[in-house]
């Protein structure tokens, strides 16, 4: 995984109070899963939960959000996890991200709370050389995300995608009532078409439950959210006002 983590990502803690051990494996497997689910889901706050005491004050939850946004944004999502081993104290989980192999390694304690983590590369075998992952329009990268988090309900996610002028102009209440707002009205975003290039960004045309909708988005330089509009599609085709 040529250059896939930075100094920053190879990251790794081990808290380790008298009361604290490794788990069985089957304790840090159930762990482990929870831990991916929410990863995935961009959810930190729940990963802060899975955290004990000691990995809270040496990982708090805005340190947490950049590391592991950090990690997603270089690996991306975690698609499966084989089978654990033991080593050295570690409960040691081979992670099929989307653009790579890690390890990953969990120490719990007594109370089955992670009190250690580390994600770990794997180096590509010359013999069997990872094909080059085609790089993806950042538009439908944020745009998927997105709608992954409408979907999900998860309003503070939404809120992480936009830039600081987008957060002051749709803050956190607001982002809530308005997109809970367009769910009601059209459903949850099933599928999404590819993005139309426009002279502000791109207009992704997205099939709901309930409804057409076209999505007009604006990324600034940092790939973060500077404009958002929903417009729904009559029958006939023809965008209505919201």
């Amino acid at each position: 995984m040529n250059k896939l983590v930075h100094a920053l990502l190879v990251f790794a803690l081990m808290m380790l109070a008298d009361n604290a051990l490794a788990q069985d494996e089957a304790s840090c497997t159930k762990v482990a899963n929870r831990l991916i689910i929410l990863l995935n889901a961009g959810d930190y706050s729940g990963v802060e939960s899975l955290f004990n005491k000691d990995m809270s004050k040496a990982l708090p939850l805005d340190k947490a959000r950049t590391f592991f946004t950090g990690l997603a944004a270089q690996a991306g999502k975690i698609q499966k996890l084989d089978d654990p081993k033991q080593a050295a104290g570690w409960t040691v989980f081979p992670a099929h991200f989307e653009r790579g192999l890690m390890d990953m390694s969990l120490v719990l304690d007594r109370e089955e709370k992670i009190a250690g983590i580390n994600f770990k590369p794997r180096a590509v075998s010359p013999q069997s050389p990872q094909k080059k992952q085609p790089v993806m329009d950042p538009y439908v990268e944020v745009v998927s995300r997105l709608v992954e988090l409408i979907n999900a309900t998860d309003y503070s996610g939404i809120e992480n995608l936009l830039n600081k002028e987008m957060s002051k102009a749709l803050p956190l209440k607001e982002a809530t009532a308005f997109f809970a707002g367009v769910t009601g009205q059209v459903g949850k975003i099933q599928k999404l078409s590819d993005p139309k290039r426009t002279a502000e960004g791109a207009v992704f045309t997205a099939q709901c439950e309930r409804g057409v909708l076209e999505m007009s988005l604006a990324l600034d330089d940092e790939k973060r959210i500077a404009g958002l509009n929903f417009t729904p599609v009559a029958a006939s085709g023809k965008a209505e006002a919201i």
